[in-house]
């Protein structure tokens, strides 16, 4: 999210940001994460799990239904909240604010992406927004095709198109208005911080969708248990993988904006991120306590058979886990508002070189995440196994 960081003078890092920003910013973060978090859900989740032959056909068209709905609502969103956002951009075109209730006008935010390029760039800031807006609003379009109850037979199909146009759209983000102002540092900071936010979409926007859908558990059979047990488990998989990139990528994105560790506590950028790395280090305990805990006591209790065990810890108790994490990550949205600028500019360090040394750190981090998850996994698999009976006694011989 580096490139929302802007740097800005040392004078006025990190402002306090009005409340529309504050408003508009994490609408704008929720429409992104829940687009891409549920169509990811979906495509590498759900669609696998309901076409198993041991799938319910009733809970399958409840969970088909109810996830085409979701996407919908989540299309609807972020159409309303990128128009929010590009007027965010308007209010402030050149470093000169203007009312936000001017700037929503249609005509201010033509001004805004009409302006000519600079010397020396091959295209204007504008144009590279509005580009990207424009392919934004088309996959929150695509997704909304599924208000449709036609069109629903379509979904995979439809989620994937917006999944691609978002992506896309993202992309646009990389290129820079002038090649010659281009360098590594400034390439590898664009793709990790892609990275972060494909990584944190696919993980938060994946469990708030979870939660949503868990809400139709009245409607499902009571077999469910035992296909969401199987949702569970391929998710933990996919939140695995994000996280592993969430970490790798935000130590990066964190050492190119902090200086030191005492800039955490000396400048208030540095006081926003620690209380912001605090909310995903609660996030990341609460999805251990999922992934050591509740996962095996599903896994035994279907060993079981146990039927109404599996569909109270799968339908009930770990969604209401579950939505602890998604009100953390709430939480994060709102601090990410005031995370402008970098800590480095309050503290006038120099700007962060990249490095052989850094780079190696990195696939170190990397090499050590990878064998810190496998082992996670195999734990938990462990843990999911039925004790072993106890050992019968001999019985005397007279």
């Amino acid at each position: 999210m580096s490139f929302l960081l802007a740097q800005v003078p040392a004078a006025v890092a990190n402002p306090t940001p009005a409340a529309w920003r504050v408003i508009t910013k994490m609408a704008y973060f929720a429409g992104l994460i829940g687009t891409i978090g549920a169509t990811m859900l979906h495509l590498l989740v759900l669609r696998p799990v309901l076409e198993r032959q041991s799938v319910d056909p009733a809970d399958r068209a409840v969970l088909h239904r109810r996830t085409s709905l979701l996407l919908a609502i989540a299309g609807t969103w972020y159409l309303v909240a990128l128009y929010f956002q590009i007027a965010g951009k308007a209010a402030r075109v050149k470093g000169v604010e203007i009312p936000y209730g001017r700037a929503l006008q249609p005509a201010s935010i033509w001004k805004y992406v009409t302006v000519p390029a600079k010397k020396g760039e091959w295209v204007s800031s504008g144009a590279l927004t509005l580009t990207q807006y424009l392919l934004w609003g088309a996959s929150a379009v695509v997704l909304m095709l599924l208000w449709s109850p036609k069109l629903r037979a379509h979904l995979t199909g439809i989620a994937l198109a917006g999944l691609v146009l978002s992506f896309v759209a993202y992309q646009v983000t990389l290129l820079p208005t002038d090649f010659a102002k281009e360098t590594a540092d400034t390439l590898v900071d664009g793709l990790l911080d892609h990275l972060h936010v494909s990584a944190v979409s696919t993980w938060v926007g994946g469990i708030a969708a979870l939660v949503v859908l868990a809400t139709a558990r009245r409607r499902l059979t009571p077999g469910a248990g035992g296909t969401w047990a199987q949702i569970w488990t391929r998710f933990s998989t996919v939140a695995l993988c994000a996280v592993g990139c969430l970490l790798i990528s935000g130590l990066y994105l964190a050492w190119s904006l902090v200086g030191s560790p005492g800039e955490l506590l000396t400048t208030s950028f540095g006081r926003f991120l620690l209380v912001k790395v605090c909310l995903v280090a609660t996030m990341i305990g609460v999805g251990g306590l999922n992934e050591f805990v509740l996962m095996p006591r599903i896994a035994r209790a279907r060993r079981a058979g146990e039927e109404g065990s599996v569909f109270r810890l799968a339908l009930q108790v770990f969604p209401g886990l579950v939505a602890v994490e998604v009100v953390l990550a709430v939480g994060v949205l709102f601090v990410l508002s005031f995370l402008t600028g970098s800590a480095r500019v309050e503290a006038g360090d120099p700007d962060p070189t990249l490095s052989g040394g850094i780079v190696g750190i990195g696939v170190l981090l990397a090499v050590l995440l990878a064998i810190s998850f496998v082992t996670t996994a195999k734990v938990s698999e462990r843990l999911s196994r039925p004790a072993a009976a106890p050992a019968a006694e001999p019985v005397p011989e007279f």
